[in-house]
């Protein structure tokens, strides 16, 4: 056994693990819509009031796109693995908390950000900003536990691709923690800024070293 390797009987399969983060990000992503109510109109005012509830619209695509994008992250993360460990399922667990606070910053934020003080716009932002680190905060360990531990990869892919993996997670981090500060000065802005976090990840959702993009696995 090579130094730093992992015994067998400590690894085991992913499809547990894969299955019950499925069925959190599904309950998750299906709260969101139950937060948009119809909202209470005079009579033959409820297209007004349907226009009026405009930030819930916006709050919930956000969210829906950050979510749907993480499940593909995820998706593809678990594509590249063989075996996981108990360090590995930790870290998603963790990754698992952030992803079901979504709707709660969410509500917040449809309630707060146009209809509500400035003060109160720029709390609603700061908080789903603080999730949204929550959540991209835990691939970098994630990834940097598979280069600690090469063997719960699949064949071909080794600690370099996982070292070069794990910075993905910072381009997010860093863009929800700005967006906190943007969210002072305009809290509309730090909402696109949300929106375009989730456009990066969607986009670069096979990672940036994927190892083949006719890989079986990855279908």
């Amino acid at each position: 056994m090579s130094e730093g390797s992992v015994p067998e009987r400590t690894l085991a399969g992913t499809a547990r693990v894969e299955a019950f983060s499925d069925g959190v990000m599904a309950i998750a992503i299906t709260l969101l819509i139950l937060e948009i109510r119809v909202p209470e109109h005079e009579a033959g005012r409820l297209l007004q009031a349907l226009g009026h509830i405009w930030p819930s619209y916006v709050a919930y695509l956000a969210s829906f796109m950050t979510i749907g994008v993480v499940w593909m992250n995820h998706h593809t993360f678990f594509g590249r693995l063989r075996r996981i460990d108990h360090v590995l399922r930790w870290w998603n667990l963790m990754l698992l908390l952030g992803i079901s606070l979504v709707p709660f910053p969410t509500m917040v934020v449809a309630e707060n950000v146009v209809h509500g003080t400035h003060r109160d716009a720029v709390v609603a932002v700061g908080l789903y900003g603080i999730v949204g680190v929550l959540m991209t905060v835990p691939w970098a360990p994630m990834w940097w536990r598979l280069a600690k531990r090469p063997e719960m990869l699949k064949p071909g892919l080794g600690a370099d691709y996982a070292r070069r993996e794990s910075w993905r997670a910072w381009p997010g981090i860093l863009v929800y923690a700005v967006c906190v500060g943007v969210g002072f000065l305009s809290p509309i802005a730090a909402l696109v800024l949300y929106l375009l976090v989730a456009t990066f990840y969607g986009l670069s959702n096979k990672g940036w070293t994927a190892p083949s993009e006719d890989d079986p696995d990855d279908e």
